[in-house]
């Protein structure tokens, strides 16, 4: 077989590989949570598995706390719109999915997020200039009312 085409194979399977290591390692299940868990509106059963919406951090480095205030992950909501409420440290970098925005003197931040029908993925991260950070996703539901 001609080499090309073999290192063509392998450097798919390499990227693809990756990619699927990337996306596995954005599930969230509850069992890996050290904080108890919202209680959601509806869990979800995969194989087996229940999965339970929380707003868990993803990844955190011990020298940054972050929580969200509102809303709570898991929630079904009838507007287009919702306020992402939260604490961090005072003047730490936080971004709600991608706008970036600094927290108060005190820690606090809001963001406006525009929903799309259906479930809605919300990311929170905070850094500080220690580089510090802390990162916590939501799931909101929009669901037009009839």
């Amino acid at each position: 077989m001609n080499t090309k085409i073999v290192y063509s194979i392998g450097l798919l399977l390499l990227v693809g590989v990756v990619f699927l290591g990337i996306y596995k390692q954005r599930v969230v299940y509850k069992s890996a949570s050290t904080e108890s868990a919202a209680v959601p509106s509806s869990d979800k059963t995969i194989d087996g598995v229940t999965l339970i919406p929380t707003s868990t951090p993803i990844l955190t480095n011990a020298g940054l706390s972050l929580s969200i205030t509102s809303p709570v992950s898991g929630q079904t909501v009838s507007t287009g719109q919702i306020t992402v409420k939260g604490k961090t440290a005072p003047k730490a970098e936080v971004f709600v999915n991608d706008v970036e925005l600094i927290a108060d003197a005190t820690g606090n931040f809001t963001q406006v997020v525009t929903l799309d029908e259906g479930e809605n993925y919300i990311l929170v991260v905070a850094n500080d200039t220690d580089g510090n950070f802390a990162e916590k996703e939501l799931i909101i539901t929009y669901q037009i009312a009839e």
